[in-house]
């Protein structure tokens, strides 16, 4: 893996592990993806993307453009990092643990197509690339989970809290909460993926 890497410049620890953890091992694929989309990935600051930015140049190379007016897509990592997720959760110190699993359980298994990866601090899952939902691990006394994607306010489920423009919540307090709402979160997750299947 060391060697893979090597021909990234020297960006910092947090900017290295972002690009392996996201799945990039060449300056060659950072030509496939905008700054801007780069710039997402949690430990990539604008000191890194800048140094990024510049070993491109020397190659006569650059970031894809941005397509000016076109909002952001966040994506999420291309490849399931699940070795990843399943290193974190064996560190994870956090009161309600197994409920965390089981709920990660429940969302892995509604479709083969959905990969996840650690962002925030915590597990996060996408559907191709297409973020789906992530855990707030900060809150200890029940499971918060953040649906973060522009198409989550038109799924309509009683599981779904909140009013924002592009996010919903959902709150489990043990495991009989999670088993009571499972048919729920599921049908949460079909619908959305449903729409970015669109």
């Amino acid at each position: 893996m060391k060697q893979e890497m090597s021909e990234f410049p020297k960006i910092g620890a947090p900017a290295t592990r972002a690009l392996a953890a996201a799945g990039y091992t060449t300056m060659k694929q950072l030509t496939k993806v905008t700054e801007a989309e780069l710039g997402q990935l949690h430990g990539m600051g604008p000191k890194a993307l800048g140094i990024l930015r510049e070993t491109l140049k020397a190659k006569g190379w650059s970031f894809k453009p941005d397509k000016v007016g076109t909002p952001l897509k966040k994506k999420g990592s291309p490849v399931s990092r699940t070795d990843k997720v399943d290193e974190f959760l064996q560190e994870l110190s956090h009161p309600l643990k197994a409920e965390v699993e089981a709920v990660r359980s429940i969302i892995k298994g509604v479709n083969k197509d959905i990969n996840e990866e650690v962002k925030w601090n915590a597990p996060s899952f996408n559907y191709k690339g297409e973020y789906l939902v992530t855990f707030n691990l900060r809150e200890t006394k029940r499971v918060h989970l953040v649906f973060h994607n522009p198409l989550i306010p038109q799924v309509k489920n009683n599981l779904l809290e909140g009013d924002y423009k592009d996010r919903r919540m959902t709150y489990f307090v043990n495991m009989n909460d999670i088993k009571a709402n499972k048919s729920l979160l599921e049908k949460a997750l079909k619908d959305l993926i449903k729409l970015i299947g669109r």
